[in-house]
């Protein structure tokens, strides 16, 4: 691992400060891929999802320079996560209580800081600790070196998904099941 790498975990409220930050890196990582990954759209999700309750970001900073970072939240009841699912999954697949799946939107690391183990690193530190059941992101099909990933840390694709957002690609969508912590933090996290 990077020896003076930095992990920092905001809630919303704080992750405001590094807006610009985040959109700017959001932007190099997928220069050249589309309309769909433009400032604007991704300005209007970043915006929206920092709006659900228990959003949480954690970046990767060496040097003082953002390599990475990973944001996520607790679906809500009411979610249109799973709008545009594709392909058969299991009855009550895409039931949700605010409490069942977290869901990664955001996993980005520099070019020149990638399979240096920053992705993997993000990853772990934010979904440690979570109480939800499993967690859920999407992967682009051709994207195949995040796919291997993803699977090498224990995730499974379940279906395909189509966001009815203008100009939006077909993802795959990928779970895992969250390990429970013991009893005794996760009564402590609910005082």
């Amino acid at each position: 691992m990077i020896a003076n790498l930095v992990l920092q975990t905001d809630a919303a409220d704080e992750a405001e400060k590094l807006v610009d930050e985040l959109v700017g890196l959001y932007l190099e990582v997928h220069a050249d891929e589309g309309e769909f990954y433009s400032e604007d759209r991704y300005r209007r999700q970043l915006g929206a999802h920092r709006e659900r309750i228990g959003w949480q970001l954690v970046t990767a900073v060496v040097d003082g320079e953002m390599v990475g970072y990973i944001y996520g939240f607790p679906l809500p009841p009411q979610t249109r996560w799973w709008e545009g699912v594709r392909g058969d999954v299991p009855a009550g697949f895409t039931d949700e209580n605010g409490r069942r799946t977290f869901a990664i939107s955001e996993l980005l690391v520099r070019a020149n800081w990638r399979r240096l183990g920053v992705a993997r690193t993000l990853h772990d530190r934010l979904l440690s600790g979570r109480t939800e059941q499993r967690a859920t992101l999407l992967v682009r099909p051709d994207n195949t070196i995040a796919q291997r990933a993803y699977d090498s840390w224990g995730w499974t694709q379940q279906a395909r998904l189509r966001p009815s957002w203008e100009n939006a690609p077909e993802f795959l969508v990928l779970t895992t099941d969250l390990p429970r912590p013991p009893a005794s933090s996760a009564a402590g996290a609910r005082e």
